[in-house]
């Protein structure tokens, strides 16, 4: 029997030339640019998108994405390669136990893991700045298309717990 390409599409990881768009809310099919997050503030959930095809890659909960703006002069030096027009993204999933990383602290511009309380600091690229988790948010290298925010590459390490 042959499986449906679309749905292989919707469950595979993030490509090259994907394009991102929200997770939630009314518009789910337009492509996101750099002015549609606010930058310096909580991020933004997004799916990476089949350039060819438009199918939504939300299959595979591992490819929920948190998207951030920041200047470029705040991001480290490896955030900086992976930004496009200041717009980062990491793995929505926690490398603890892979719960969703859905709070923002503001004051301090972290991201947080609700479940046992993980901070991650989206300007260095994902790095851990409070535990349980010892590793990273795996990033995604993004470039621009026009206005659009694609990916320019796969994930940068093992996304999940």
């Amino acid at each position: 029997m042959a499986q449906d390409q679309s749905s292989d599409a919707a469950s595979a990881p993030p490509q090259p030339g994907d394009y991102l768009v929200r997770a939630s809310g009314d518009d789910q099919t337009t492509p996101l640019t750099p002015d549609d997050i606010v930058p310096n503030s909580a991020p933004v959930q997004a799916w990476p998108a089949d350039s060819a095809t438009q199918t939504v890659r939300s299959d595979n909960w591992q490819n929920l994405l948190v998207l951030t703006r920041w200047d470029p002069a705040v991001l480290s030096p490896e955030g900086q390669q992976y930004a496009a027009g200041g717009v980062v993204a990491q793995s929505a999933i926690c490398t603890h136990e892979g719960c969703e990383v859905t709070s923002w602290v503001a004051e301090n511009f972290l991201m947080e893991c609700p479940c046992h309380l993980s901070r991650f600091d989206p300007r260095q690229n994902g790095a851990v700045m409070q535990g349980p988790a010892n590793r990273k948010l795996p990033a995604l290298a993004l470039k621009l298309d026009g206005d659009k925010i694609v990916v320019a590459s796969g994930f940068d390490g093992r996304v999940g717990g």
